[in-house]
């Protein structure tokens, strides 16, 4: 794929805002034909860049108000690939991060109530393979949810010439 210009950036900041948006709509907003617009989406998707198109859920509406944060560190030596996959499949987990400091992983669960919670801790997450020890932190309340990468950085930092900008995801 050719490095990324303005046109695609232009289209990702138009899916990440409304991944439901037709080519027809980002063709007007851009000024292109619909054909480009789906070439262009055909090639961001080929290459990587587009992971997916994806409704975003509002957990609390749907019964699950109670977020934590769950600091896991586990016995040096194990198998990180294996700890990984065990919480992957976690239905009550969204997201792991491997991480540098205090803890070796970070884990967002969601859950139904404390008691709901305290089920997931004691036992899902402390029966996973390696698992050492854990923090739960329950959030009280989300300040920042952003859903994708933020398009203006992107542009600035290529224009700026600050970190890697938008050729270097084409060099990976």
């Amino acid at each position: 794929m050719q490095p990324l210009d303005d046109m695609d950036l232009t289209i990702m900041k138009t899916l990440q805002e409304n991944a439901r948006s037709s080519y027809q709509d980002i063709a007007n907003k851009i000024g292109v034909s619909r054909v480009t617009v789906h070439e262009r989406i055909r090639k961001l998707i080929e290459s990587g860049i587009i992971e997916g198109f994806h409704a975003r859920v509002n957990a609390r509406r749907i019964g699950y108000p109670v977020t934590a944060i769950v600091g896991l560190n586990t016995i040096q030596g194990s198998e990180s690939y294996r700890t990984i996959e065990e919480l992957r499949q976690l239905p009550e987990v969204e997201e792991v991060h491997v991480v540098t400091g205090r803890y070796d992983y970070l884990v967002k669960v969601r859950a139904m109530d404390n008691g709901d919670l305290q089920r997931i801790l004691f036992n899902k997450i402390d029966q996973v393979y390696g698992f050492q020890r854990a923090e739960t932190m329950v959030v009280l309340s989300s300040a920042v949810e952003k859903c994708g990468i933020d398009m203006r950085r992107v542009i600035n930092d290529s224009q700026d010439g600050l970190g890697e900008g938008r050729n270097s995801v084409n060099n990976k």
